[in-house]
């Protein structure tokens, strides 16, 4: 004999049923969510750059800088955005050595200690064999001795980073106490982030100019 539907029955169901729509909608979600990402277009590293700035700055100004880079001079690119780290001792280092563990970003901005540590262990793409780049900075009398780093256990040293106070232009945008500028060595995307790491060099190389005030008018010199 079939169990009555009422009211009693229902609240008896729902008193010692009621973790199995739970689950249910759980399994649900998750469902929804693993489809998503699996079908979800992905662009290849080749066509994005990744700026990831652990420090101070506005994330949509940052984006709409590049977005201007991407239409302007970049136009083969299909995605160029940043990310903001959090910056803390505990959390923000954390997801910095994870985020560089797992080869994400192109374009780093990082503090000094972070920087020397990376650098050290080879996490950073070299950037003394780039003409174009090191030319923007010769040409400007620029020396960038701060950036060439030794490696662990050699003697071998390169140029890992740009020191970000020889950009004051950048300041506008992103800034990061004692910063440096690095390409992740595994980025999977080098020529076009480091085309876009010259013209943003290019651009930041020297301060915005600051309009003067109007000088005051001496009224007393206009004829009435």
């Amino acid at each position: 004999m079939k169990t009555p539907l009422n009211a009693e029955t229902l609240k008896h169901h729902f008193t010692y049923s009621w973790w199995k729509y739970v689950l249910a909608l759980v399994a649900g979600i998750f469902l929804v969510n693993f489809l998503f990402t699996v079908t979800k277009p992905r662009i290849p590293e080749e066509k994005r750059v990744d700026f990831y700035i652990y420090g101070l700055a506005s994330e949509e100004s940052v984006n709409a800088y590049m977005e201007h880079i991407r239409t302007s001079e970049m136009p083969d690119m299909e995605s160029m955005t940043c990310s903001i780290l959090y910056v803390d001792e505990t959390y923000g280092a954390m997801q910095l050595m994870t985020y560089v563990a797992a080869q994400e970003g192109d374009l780093y901005l990082l503090p000094r200690d972070e920087f020397l540590s990376y650098s050290a262990s080879e996490a950073f793409l070299p950037l003394e064999d780039d003409e174009e780049l090191m030319a923007i900075f010769n040409e400007a009398g620029i020396d960038l001795r701060r950036g060439w780093r030794t490696l662990s256990g050699s003697d071998e040293t390169h140029l890992y980073g740009i020191p970000l106070d020889v950009l004051p232009g950048i300041y506008s945008l992103c800034y990061t106490e004692n910063g440096y500028l690095a390409v992740l060595g595994a980025g999977g995307n080098d020529e076009n982030t480091l085309k876009f790491l010259r013209i943003l060099c290019k651009e930041m190389i020297t301060a915005p100019e600051v309009p003067e005030e109007p000088a005051e008018t001496d009224l007393s010199r206009i004829a009435p």
